[in-house]
């Protein structure tokens, strides 16, 4: 959701109390979208090795006041040069300046038309802004070009849980893992999908994996947390939680879980209602 930071974290509602879950826990964040790489080998060579490196280091130690001067610098004395305009963007990103960060974009869009990495740098700001249409337009703009991109397809399937559609984002983190099985974002959110949806334990399988260990990814471990609690297995979910928060934050989390769980029954009890088993049609 891999730094100059991996793509930031988006937080997915879900089916239940979307409100309650972008709020969420503190120490809960869900979803998962990768941020691109800032700078590739190419764009390297076209700004100067001092400015990149100060712009980079600065960036990356979360000195944002100084990593904006630099990029804002560069998009003025290099205004051709797509790093400036995406590294500003991305600084002003971090920096919750959404506003200002949609702005650069934009104008790196009309001086590369076929930027992807405006597109998803918009994408980003109109889910945080829960434009989620907007989000949707950009990410498949990318997806047009490039169909099997990674970070595309997680953003997008993020808009669609975001949307009330977890069908349709389920099946766009299958398409994403059945081309990068080892993408850890695309996993994360699949995980919380399921969960969320009534399949926890089908989200620990998506989660574990193959190897039946959760990945490095901490989104994997909370989501994989999240869907124990909503299984009931709360000592599991407590084992994950206490190898990297305090107890009494575990000990939130847990009683976040089961409000979730609780939610999740009243919602299920009166579609079961509805429709008994075994009832004729």
């Amino acid at each position: 959701m891999n730094l100059i930071p991996s793509r930031p974290v988006h937080i997915l509602a879900g089916i239940v109390l979307p409100a309650v879950l972008l709020a969420g826990c503190a120490t809960h964040r869900t979803q998962t979208a990768e941020v691109r790489p800032l700078l590739s080998e190419q764009d390297q060579s076209s700004i100067k090795d001092s400015d990149l490196r100060i712009a980079n280091s600065a960036l990356q130690s979360g000195d944002l006041a100084v990593a904006s001067n630099v990029f804002t610098r560069m998009t003025k004395d290099q205004p051709n040069a797509p790093e400036g305009w995406r590294g500003l963007g991305t600084t002003q990103y971090l920096a919750g300046e959404l506003e200002a960060s949609r702005k650069t974009y934009d104008e790196m869009l009309k001086r590369f038309p076929e930027s992807s990495d405006a597109r998803m740098g918009l994408a980003r700001i109109a889910v945080r802004r829960r434009k989620l249409d907007d989000a949707a337009a950009d990410y498949q703009a990318v997806l047009k070009k490039t169909p099997d991109d990674p970070s595309a397809l997680a953003g997008l399937g993020a808009t669609l849980d975001l949307r009330g559609q977890p069908s349709e984002a389920q099946a766009i983190y299958r398409r994403g893992l059945d081309k990068h099985p080892d993408n850890a974002a695309l996993r994360a959110n699949l995980g919380l999908s399921l969960a969320l949806n009534g399949n926890p334990r089908e989200a620990i399988n998506v989660l574990l994996g193959n190897t039946g260990l959760v990945g490095d990814l901490p989104q994997e471990r909370a989501n994989l947390a999240l869907a124990y609690g909503l299984l009931g297995k709360d000592d599991a979910a407590e084992s994950i939680l206490t190898a990297n928060l305090p107890q009494s934050v575990a000990q939130d989390n847990l009683e976040f879980y089961h409000y979730v769980r609780q939610k999740l029954a009243m919602k299920q009890t009166p579609a079961k209602a509805a429709n008994p088993s075994g009832a004729k049609k």
